[in-house]
């Protein structure tokens, strides 16, 4: 068993760092395009459409609604709509709407999900380009502004965007705020100069419509719409780029049992999209995208196979240690006084975990400063950092379990 977990421990810090090696190596080569900024040159404003599907925010749509308002661009249309609410979403939207002709409300009393909500409008958008946006996230005005002149190459064919936590209050909170700053917006970039993105986040991305129609639209049989779509937009050979400088503010989980809900979502349906899509796994007619989800998915389920090794170890020596003290007269606090910290005695093992642990604060400070982020007010979130790779290892492995035993995942 030893032998067998110190093989999986090297095995998995190699990858990780071969990682983290590799991503400097994008960013030392692309860092003068992070934020480069690219001209509006069209001659006149493309129409664009925003999808907006809603589920029980009645609490939270309203504040999307006023930011989309604060939009300054001028050609736009807005369509919201409700899926099935049993709240008052309905009423908040047509209160909050009231008057403003750029909206198209359709007010539906079945709940057929999020995916179906997305196709049924842009079935109808008008728009060139086709914005879809979660209704608890709040946009910036000058949004399309910055999007739009990335799909001047006639290739892309979806936009994402910087996302961050809507006001961050709680130590949780602050903790995947620097996840999304770091994750879910900088490797995006990161993986945008490489064609490796594997996601258009929920909360607001932008599509070519033409693009989206051609690839039959969202997948409503898919519990993560916005996973899946990038999958397919790849395969069709389109590009999915990354606008850093654009930012869309979004509300997490206020419960760590409703986080759990979400994350269990989130990455059951990143193994339902990888089942489905698996021919294009570390195939070279995909480029680059096809051997970063082999390398991904490959440290992920590595890692969690060695956290659950871990753990076992753990018990177990733990287990053996009580057996141990219940059956002599072992005095521990006797033993607290030559208690000592030697470096040069510490296991190999223990050694990689704690480079692991000095390499993930690293990349959380580096990922700070080339994102323009003020370390000085992500100080207690960096100081929880660590704590994400417990916290990823729990919600994979709920995932993984609910993906065996073939349970239906919630929305919520």
């Amino acid at each position: 068993m030893n032998v067998v977990y110190n093989i999986l421990a090297y095995l998995v810090w190699f990858l990780a760092t071969y990682w983290v090696v590799l991503l400097l190596l994008i960013v030392v080569s692309g860092k003068e395009k992070l934020f480069e900024k690219k001209k509006f040159t069209y001659k006149n404003y493309p129409r664009v459409s925003v999808a907006v599907p809603a589920f029980n925010e009645e609490k939270k749509i309203s504040f999307t609604i006023k930011s989309l308002k604060r939009i300054k661009y001028k050609n736009m249309e807005f369509i919201i709509i409700n899926d099935g609410s049993s709240d008052k979403t309905s009423q908040v939207v047509t209160k909050t709407i009231a008057g403003d002709s750029r909206f198209v409300f359709i007010d539906r009393k079945e709940n057929k999900g999020k995916a179906a909500s997305l196709n049924e409008a842009i079935s109808i958008a008008t728009g060139k380009f086709v914005a879809t946006m979660d209704a608890d996230s709040v946009v910036e005005p000058n949004i399309f502004m910055k999007v739009l002149p990335h799909f001047e190459n006639k290739k892309t064919a979806a936009v994402t965007v910087s996302v961050a936590v809507k006001n961050p209050k709680t130590f949780l909170h602050k903790i995947f705020d620097l996840e999304y700053i770091v994750g879910l917006s900088l490797f995006l970039k990161l993986f945008s100069l490489v064609d490796a993105v594997f996601v258009t986040p929920g909360p607001f991305s932008i599509y070519r419509t033409s693009a989206i129609k051609e690839i039959g639209g969202f997948d409503e049989n898919n519990i993560t719409e916005d996973l899946e779509i990038a999958y397919r937009l790849q395969k069709a050979r389109y590009k999915i780029d990354n606008c850093l400088d654009a930012k869309v503010y979004t509300i997490i989980p206020p419960k760590f049992k409703d986080l759990c809900i979400q994350r269990k979502r989130w990455y059951s349906g990143a193994i339902q999209t990888l089942m489905k899509h698996n021919k294009m796994i570390g195939r070279k007619k995909y480029g680059t995208f096809g051997y970063f989800v082999l390398f991904n998915y490959s440290l992920i389920f590595l890692g969690m196979i060695l956290f659950i090794g871990s753990l076992y170890l753990g018990a177990t020596n733990i287990f053996n240690n009580l057996i141990y003290i219940s059956q002599t007269n072992f005095n521990f606090l006797e033993q607290l006084k030559y208690l000592q910290f030697d470096i040069l005695a510490t296991g190999q093992i223990s050694l990689l975990g704690f480079i692991a642990l000095g390499t993930t604060m690293l990349t959380a400070v580096v990922g700070l400063v080339l994102t323009k982020t003020k370390i000085s007010e992500k100080k207690l979130g960096l100081l929880g950092y660590p704590l994400l790779f417990f916290l990823y290892q729990f919600f994979w492995i709920l995932s993984v379990v609910a993906v065996i035993r073939g349970k239906k995942i919630k929305w919520r």
